[in-house]
């Protein structure tokens, strides 16, 4: 059966069953890790709560859909150490309820969530402000965790983590990714969980623990977002399919199917990642065996930049522990990460230590 669950609330007077569409492709050897790609099949009008009016949702978030089916029939094609599940998700417009039902779902499956790539709007290139910009997509991340306790905020205010969550790890990544495997498509990396007074069902997968980001187009056209479909003064208003960039819809899905693979094909992140060096020249990292990792690669970065510079190699060691020291590299100078990389070469996005970047 798929995940669903009967809702009443402000925008669903009236008890409905809110279903989600959900196809798993487990995974060989680390199955119960999962990468999840989310779209959101429901759409509206300028009113909400109007349930009979035109509202053809092509890009928001039919595009989104697009971008999950077209990921499934290539994925399927081939197998990942970690399970892909490919989600078209319901009642997003009347209040995430989509997401929070598959996240749900995931805690009671015991999915070990590594990662939610939701794509909501991301077919347009032309925007309202009459900018075309078909090379560049937007990735909005969580700078600091949703569910972060208080003693957890503390020792992060005082030794940074606030822009290395793993969502925002795995912005990183998919810039990086996109920069070496994509032609004319650009990752612009948002420190922002989501749009100013905006939404999506990323959010549900954050509130629930899991990492998350919102795969979204560089430039927005309101004139089709949530309006009803008319013209008015010369200006066409509605979600029509004309408004659909079909080229650039296809990069974004690009995109999306470079990174699951990416991270499917890699080792799981590393975990139990610390670090010390108080009073020091050097910097030691210690973390946890990751099966499936021949070797890691340690990371530093100056403080103040968007991407990881500076890497170390450091083969895999028997045992469960490992670390690295980092001789002459101060800690006090940079931000530091561990990701696990296989004997093949993939690498999963980078941890940085302590509770502010564990996956």
């Amino acid at each position: 059966m798929p995940p669903s669950q009967t809702i009443t609330d402000q925008r669903i007077p009236r008890p409905t069953e809110v279903v989600n569409l959900v196809a798993v492709q487990r995974g060989t050897s680390d199955s119960q890790r999962v990468i999840v790609i989310t779209g959101h099949l429901d759409s509206r009008a300028g009113d909400v709560m109007n349930a009979t009016i035109d509202a053809p949702g092509a890009n928001d978030d039919a595009s989104g859909v697009a971008a999950v089916i077209e990921a499934a029939r290539v994925l399927s094609r081939h197998r990942f150490r970690a399970t892909l599940v490919y989600a078209a998700l319901s009642g997003e417009e009347q209040g995430l309820y989509g997401g929070r039902i598959l996240a749900a779902y995931a805690r009671a499956q015991g999915w070990q969530v590594q990662a939610n790539l939701n794509n909501d709007i991301v077919g347009n290139s032309r925007g309202g402000n009459g900018v075309h910009d078909n090379a560049t997509v937007r990735v909005f991340s969580e700078g600091t965790r949703t569910t972060e306790t208080q003693q957890q905020a503390n020792r992060r205010r005082y030794n940074g983590g606030e822009v290395d969550s793993p969502s925002r790890n795995i912005a990183r990544l998919m810039a990086a990714l996109a920069e070496r495997h994509l032609d004319n498509l650009r990752v612009k990396m948002v420190y922002r969980t989501d749009r100013y007074g905006r939404g999506g069902d990323q959010v549900a997968f954050l509130e629930a623990g899991f990492p998350a980001v919102r795969i979204t187009e560089a430039n927005e056209d309101y004139t089709r977002q949530h309006q009803d479909v008319r013209v008015e003064n010369g200006i066409r208003y509605g979600d029509t399919i004309d408004g659909v960039d079909f080229d650039y819809l296809a990069q974004v899905t690009r995109l999306n199917v470079v990174a699951m693979a990416a991270m499917a094909r890699a080792p799981a992140p590393p975990s139990g990642v610390t670090i010390e060096g108080a009073v020091s020249p050097h910097t030691t990292l210690r973390w946890k065996a990751v099966p499936g990792a021949a070797a890691y690669r340690v990371w530093w970065r100056d403080t103040t930049a968007a991407q990881w510079t500076h890497s170390r190699d450091v083969p895999a060691t028997p045992g469960e522990a490992q670390a690295a020291m980092l001789r002459n590299i101060t800690i006090d100078d940079w931000f530091f990460g561990v990701s696990a990389v296989s004997a093949d070469g993939h690498e999963s996005p980078v941890v940085f230590p302590g509770d502010a970047g564990a996956f």
